[in-house]
């Protein structure tokens, strides 16, 4: 499986600009699975849901890239300002595929996004040319309950679409904290980790990029923070043997702990958590 993971810098305010420009290069480019970052459809840094609203788009505007989903047998993955059938709003991921297309809406949001948007209380698990794969969003990755769902549900490859910028406390290394992130998750679970993010500026805010692509040893490799994409053929067979550090170890069984993650309505007052389920859904 060959995956392209692509950083540039949205127009903002913007919509139709971007979806053409996301069409062109998922179009264009000579990968299996093309990722591209967290609202790239929008831009990112909105004020109030009065401002967003012009630039969200219905499920309906994922149908522009089903065509070349179908004729390259492609995966496209992007992240999108969705506005529900309600009128209420999610920071969401869609994946289009050769046959099927699903919507994953962010679990944990960030800062502002929770006066925007509304938040997501499923997983987003899907299969392809053989593999399991899984979606998540940006600050979702901060958070290793998540990870630890999804690699138990057998996810092979952890995708997040992201719009991280530059942390306030330098971390004194050349990575952003977003990639020692991604290593830790790849390496706990042994699993691929690859991170989509943005680069530019919008309204003081500085996007670094450096998208990456973390393999079942917790070895990465990135961009800096120029647009571009890093593409990457992926080797399945480093799975297994990641899994099984020793012979009297393996990353699937050894969890002592069973986690019940909580919904989006979860409160500590004396409620009992509900599962996070596989949100298998036809668009």
């Amino acid at each position: 499986m060959r995956v392209a993971l692509y950083q540039f810098a949205p127009e903002f305010p913007g919509k139709d600009h971007n979806w053409e420009r996301i069409r062109a290069l998922a179009e264009s480019t000579d990968a299996d699975v093309v990722v591209f970052p967290e609202l790239t459809s929008s831009g990112y840094m909105y004020k109030s849901r009065d401002e967003i609203a012009p630039y969200t788009d219905s499920r309906d505007a994922l149908r522009s890239l089903e065509p070349i989903a179908r004729k390259h047998d492609r995966l496209i993955i992007g992240g999108f300002a969705e506005r529900g059938a309600n009128g209420q709003l999610f920071n969401s991921a869609y994946v289009v595929g050769p046959e099927r297309n699903w919507v994953y809406r962010k679990v944990h949001l960030w800062n502002v996004e929770n006066e925007l948007f509304g938040t997501g209380s499923q997983a987003l698990t899907f299969d392809f040319q053989g593999h399991r794969l899984g979606v998540i969003v940006c600050y979702d990755l901060q958070f290793p309950e998540l990870a630890s769902y999804y690699a138990r549900k057998g996810v092979e490859l952890l995708l997040v679409p992201m719009a991280w910028a530059e942390e306030p406390v330098a971390l004194g290394s050349d990575l952003q904290i977003y990639n020692h992130l991604a290593i830790s998750t790849a390496f706990s679970h042994g699993i691929y980790v690859g991170v989509s993010n943005r680069v530019g500026t919008e309204r003081g805010a500085v996007f670094p990029g450096q998208s990456s692509l973390t393999d079942p040893f917790g070895r990465i490799q990135h961009l800096d923070s120029v647009e571009g994409a890093l593409v990457a053929s992926l080797d399945f067979s480093l799975i297994a043997k990641a899994k099984q550090p020793s012979p009297r170890n393996n990353l699937d069984t050894d969890p002592r702990l069973g986690i019940s993650l909580p919904s989006a309505r979860y409160s500590r007052q004396r409620r009992e958590p509900k599962s996070l389920g596989s949100h298998q859904r036809r668009r």
